[in-house]
């Protein structure tokens, strides 16, 4: 803070992570901040608002449904923010995720938008998601931009995993929002998902700094135990998920995880690369621009490595793509611009050998 800051940059990525509220309230603490910080001040603001109006769209939504025979578990940030732990952490969301555990969720689908939510994308269709672990997004029809995900599962490729849903839905818990229950899953399970999401489905990459937010506020919570954590983390790739989102957690955002856990999840502590590849994912979570940096290829053999599992099994292609699929048209990312091979291999051995040789 007593140093040059590109606030527009610190502005955007606070946006992206979905910690403007989170941020401001510390930065706000410094005197003297320049005309440039006004912009995370009014955008902290409105999310604010958004935290508030997110968590009364739970609740409505989870009423309309009861009415209708269907029951749903809260998940993510949203379980969260309706009392899922003693004090989340003052960010926001960009969708409400519910999984249907009682009930057609094609069925819940359709009464939601008899309810005022709207497909976010016509050409995201029913046909397009019928094999997806949820259904086509929805829009909050008030105008916040708040979606809704209603799941049919609660992550992609759980029959990969070995993870027992109807166990955590025996462990989940009723909370109050207003006059309405909600069920969320246990503090221990809101951790297991979040560390599943981060390292299985975003490949400990995409969302890292929200995955730690919520990681610290479930860990603060006084009634939170590590031993019914592990006794959730039954696989062996879910423990080792498990142990590499909190391992490079522990090293990029001070997340308090005892050693026995790291342990206990992983008696070998990563194996003979633990050390460059807890450098790895550390470097794609701290620096935005790090995806860019190495080939797919290289990220990839990374990410399997962790696992300790073959990139070139007959699995490995359809694990490394699990959850996704084929986006319409106008959800698509440009693609990047290629790099000849020679360039690209230059890159990948130079950013290794940077790898290697950090502290």
């Amino acid at each position: 803070m007593q140093g040059p800051l590109d606030w527009p940059r610190l502005t955007r990525l606070a946006v992206e992570s979905h910690a403007t509220p989170g941020l401001w309230e510390v930065v706000s603490a410094y005197p003297n901040l320049p005309v440039e910080a006004q912009a995370l001040q009014t955008v902290a603001v409105v999310d604010d608002f958004r935290r508030l109006h997110i968590r009364a769209l739970v609740a409505r939504t989870v009423r309309d449904l009861r009415q209708e025979g269907i029951e749903v578990l809260v998940l993510k940030g949203a379980a969260l923010l309706a009392g899922g732990v003693d004090k989340p952490r003052p960010r926001t969301m960009a969708d409400i995720d519910l999984l249907v555990c009682s009930g057609s969720p094609e069925r819940a689908w359709r009464i939601c938008q008899t309810k005022g939510w709207r497909i976010a994308d016509p050409s995201a269709t029913e046909e397009l998601y019928r094999d997806h672990h949820h259904l086509p997004p929805l829009d909050d029809s008030e105008g916040v931009r708040v979606g809704l995900e209603l799941h049919r599962n609660i992550l992609p490729g759980v029959h990969r995993l070995g993870l027992d849903i109807d166990k955590i839905l025996a462990r989940s818990r009723l909370v109050a929002i207003g006059g309405v229950e909600v069920r969320v899953p246990s503090r221990e399970d809101i951790l297991l998902h979040a560390c599943l999401h981060f390292a299985w489905s975003n490949k400990l990459g995409r969302g890292g700094w929200r995955t730690y937010a919520d990681a610290h506020a479930i860990i603060a919570d006084p009634a939170f135990d590590w031993g019914r954590f592990l006794a959730a983390a039954t696989s062996q790739r879910v423990r080792r998920c498990c142990y590499w989102t909190l391992r490079v957690g522990a090293r990029v955002a001070d997340l308090p995880v005892p050693p026995d856990v790291l342990k206990r999840l992983d008696p070998s502590s990563g194996g003979p690369l633990g050390t460059l590849l807890t450098r790895h994912f550390a470097n794609r979570v701290s620096n935005p621009d790090a995806m860019t940096m190495v080939s797919e290829r290289v990220q990839r053999w990374c990410w399997f490595a962790a696992l300790r599992e073959s990139s070139t099994s007959t699995e490995a292609d359809a694990i490394w793509s699990e959850g996704a699929m084929e986006q319409p048209e106008s959800q698509r990312p440009s693609a990047p611009p290629s790099r000849g091979a020679f360039r690209a291999a230059i890159g990948t051995v130079s950013y290794l050998a940077r790898l290697a040789f950090r502290d």
